[in-house]
């Protein structure tokens, strides 16, 4: 990986990327050739869920994935078990032997999968023994670990969540991150298992069908839940035939949109999906006409369906009738997170085999959109040279991605490279308990009377702290998590004199971390499955339990229309979302966005971390820089507008400072210390001002080691006297206060420019360095 001061003003290159490795693992095959197989033949994968949790009513079925060898990895988590299986065959299908070396330096190789509720198993297992030791492959960025252990793989680790769009979404990321040279290889796609959570929730908003998912006809009732494990490699085209590896596809272009319309209900005209139909051909340079198939949504339920065909007409006009159109989930169920990942692998060996596959169950005379070219009977034979292939989430979340055929032997085109732009931080917004506001914010980080986080238990935050700064109408049922997110970004609109500007924030996208989501509303939906069954499932805590209900509401309540994702699972996840957002605004796919991070305090969570000896439980935490007793936890949120500098000057807007660089690094947990090292080494020339993200655990020791090794003389600080520990709003709240008093936390030495850094237990580290601007 390149040091800081070579990554400042980063370079973009058209370069195309490809996709190198496939792995996959349905309740049709545990490989990609074997699902895809059955998917020509017409087979559906639906039958009894033997590995629920919880029994299913007389009569009711779905996709459970095909077992796996009785001896591989038996003792690992049934996620971990299939993503290692899967992610094992994707780098052998690579030409990458699991466990060896990598193509590439490891500092270069990045892993980003999506999910819709990542470990959620484990959640039940806790609620029914009561054994905290479960929790600790409950959250992303645990099954991340556990699954990627042994694999070199060091440039970064995370998990993107915009529910059943989600791994569509880490395939988008994926690119932004190869276009940029962030990274040599991306291993992207996405996975959800089954659970008695996913079923009793889709189930209480009447989406689950009785029978067959039947796509697109006049008799559809809803979806299958089905069980999937999608991997894709993917590196640039020129790196990746420097290898002599197999290219199977070419990921042509991708678009991502937001209904902005409703929390579980699709744009009833389709609107959002059509934005990011037409945006991801516009990138790819395909006409809709000329798409030989499109790999639909096709869940089955009414209204998304309709929803989807009224987009696809929108983008396809009289072509419409002429394009085939490929209901994968009719074979699969919907895999969730796994979804959209998988369905571009089968699309890619349709582009492989040119074959259009049949669907699944559906009948001619069943069809409720004549024009609507649904493959139906037996699959045939296609001159497929691109797919569209579309992902439609909860909360209006939209991605889809344009696939064509590998490079061909002829000319291989110009690669063409261009500056980056500068992206300058114009608004902040922080709401922690007793503090609401940028100013209250100041005035506590400027207080000496008031004793230190880590010595009274900070308070909890109350509603009628921010409530004006809310709808309380519309914010009446929403989790804490929510609320404290929205206040946040509401705060930093204002801040950035955007609250009044509609048609600005219509052209903005969210990208938000959390490492723990909407704790309370989940614990609480979990526990009373648990004790009554799946039929007692309550539709709105379901709903606000996703972990992207943040980005989704945001969406909702400022009008946000472009992309809207959550990082989840991890204390670093925030700074993960402040570093892609960086690079997307970078890159120029982004003008704006509300980038921030909020937690939630839950009695579960807090229990959590003082069994694995994180978190105080004593009536005294740590102080920050030492080990004493770890931490005392809070609750709040922070966010920033974040954009190119061109459009802040445009609007006349001021900026707080221009984001010079982020990075990401990553190891095994035994590791971290190496790893943090690794991470500041990398900027050892401009490590003078530094935002440690001390916590009084044994964080602190792994961080001032570092520090004294790679940069002893450096000015350091923290906000954790002042916030104490907030898992994924920590470093960013370090930015915000630097930000606001132009001085690191502590301290009362002004800086021009600092490094902020996060460390997070699981393994990964990452940072941002930036330079204040003049106000």
């Amino acid at each position: 990986m390149k040091p800081v001061a070579e990554l400042e003003g980063i370079t973009i290159s058209n370069e195309p990327v490809v996709m190198t490795g496939l792995g996959l693992a349905t309740s049709l095959g545990t490989t990609a050739e074997a699902t895809w197989q059955a998917v020509v033949a017409g087979r559906s994968g639906a039958g009894v869920m033997s590995e629920l949790e919880s029994p299913l009513p007389q009569g009711r079925d779905g996709c459970q994935a095909i077992e796996l060898p009785a001896d591989f990895e038996p003792t690992l988590p049934r996620e971990v078990r299939y993503l290692r299986w899967t992610l094992n065959d994707a780098l052998r299908d690579a030409g990458i032997t699991p466990g060896g070396a990598m193509p590439y330096d490891t500092s270069r190789c990045t892993i980003l999968l999506g999910t819709t509720l990542h470990g959620m198993r484990a959640g039940g297992r806790f609620l029914r023994n009561n054994n905290y030791d479960e929790l600790q492959s409950f959250l992303a960025g645990d099954t991340l670990r556990l699954a990627i252990d042994g694999v070199g793989i060091g440039g970064g680790a995370a998990t993107t969540c915009s529910a059943c769009s989600s791994s569509l979404g880490s395939v988008a990321l994926a690119m932004t991150l190869l276009q940029t040279g962030q990274a040599d290889m991306v291993i992207a796609g996405g996975y959800d298992a089954i659970s008695e959570y996913a079923w009793a929730g889709f189930n209480s908003l009447r989406l689950v069908a009785d029978g067959p998912l039947l796509p697109f006809t006049r008799g559809r009732r809803g979806m299958k839940i089905g069980e999937g494990y999608a991997i894709v490699i993917l590196e640039r085209r020129a790196d990746a035939t420097e290898r002599n590896a197999r290219i199977h596809a070419t990921v042509l272009g991708y678009g991502e949109s937001a209904d902005a319309h409703h929390l579980t209900q699709p744009h009833t005209t389709g609107e959002g999906a059509s934005r990011a139909m037409r945006m991801a051909l516009d990138r790819a340079g395909v006409a809709a006409g000329d798409l030989g198939l499109i790999a639909a949504h096709a869940t089955g339920t009414p209204d998304n369906d309709s929803s989807e065909f009224l987009a696809l007409q929108t983008i396809l006009g009289e072509k419409l009738p002429t394009v085939p159109v490929v209901c994968f989930k009719s074979h699969l169920g919907h895999t969730l997170g796994g979804a959209g990942a998988a369905e571009l692998i089968l699309s890619t060996l349709a582009i492989r085999d040119r074959v259009a596959p049949a669907c699944a169950n559906v009948l001619a005379e069943d069809l409720e959109y004549p024009d609507l070219a649904v493959t139906k009977g037996q699959s045939q034979p296609r001159n497929v040279t691109s797919t569209l292939n579309t992902s439609l989430g909860f909360g209006g979340a939209n991605t889809c991605v344009v696939l064509g055929p590998p490079p061909g032997s002829g000319v291989a085109g110009v690669t063409t490279t261009s500056a980056g732009r500068e992206v300058w931080i114009t608004g902040v917004g922080v709401l922690l308990p007793g503090i609401v506001g940028n100013d209250a914010f100041i005035s506590r980080l400027n207080s000496t009377e008031i004793a230190p986080a880590w010595q009274v238990r900070p308070p909890t935050l109350v509603d009628s702290e921010f409530a004006h700064l809310l709808n309380a109408r519309r914010i009446r049922r929403m989790s804490a998590y929510t609320k404290y997110t929205l206040a946040a970004a509401t705060i930093a609109c204002g801040d950035a004199k955007l609250a009044d500007q509609p048609e600005l924030l219509a052209a903005s996208c969210g990208l938000l971390g959390t490492a723990h989501g909407s704790g309370t509303y989940c614990s609480d939906y979990y526990a009373q499955i648990v004790r009554e069954g799946v039929m007692a499932a309550n539709p709105m805590m379901f709903a606000e339990g996703v972990p992207n209900v943040g980005a989704a509401q945001l969406s909702l309540m400022l009008g946000l229309k472009g992309a809207c994702q959550t990082i989840i699972g991890s204390r670093s996840s925030g700074m993960d979302a402040f570093r892609l957002a960086w690079l997307r605004i970078a890159s120029g796919a982004w003008e704006r966005a509300i980038v921030g991070a909020g937690e939630e305090n839950h009695n579960v969570i807090n229990a959590a971390y003082e069994n694995c000896g994180l978190r105080a439980r004593d009536s005294q935490g740590g102080a920050a820089g030492t080990t004493a007793n770890g931490f005392w936890s809070s609750e709040g949120a922070v966010a920033f507008i974040m954009e190119s500098a061109d459009s802040a000057r445009a609007r006349g807007a001021t900026a707080y400072a221009k984001i010079d660089a982020a990075l990401a690094v990553s190891g095994d947990r035994d590791a971290l210390p190496r790893t943090v090292s690794r991470l500041l080494e990398l900027q050892s020339s401009s490590l003078t001002s530094v935002l440690t993200s001390s916590n009084g655990s044994w964080i602190d020791r792994i961080e001032s080691n570092a520090i004294r090794q790679v940069a002893p003389h450096a000015m350091t600080g923290s906000t954790y006297d002042v916030t104490g520990e907030v898992y994924s709003a920590t470093p960013l709240l370090g930015i915000a206060a630097t930000l606001l008093t132009r001085s690191l936390p502590g301290s009362a030495r002004s800086v021009d420019s600092f490094t902020a850094f996060c460390t997070d237990w699981v393994g990964n580290a990452a940072s941002a360095k930036l330079t204040l601007l003049d106000r």
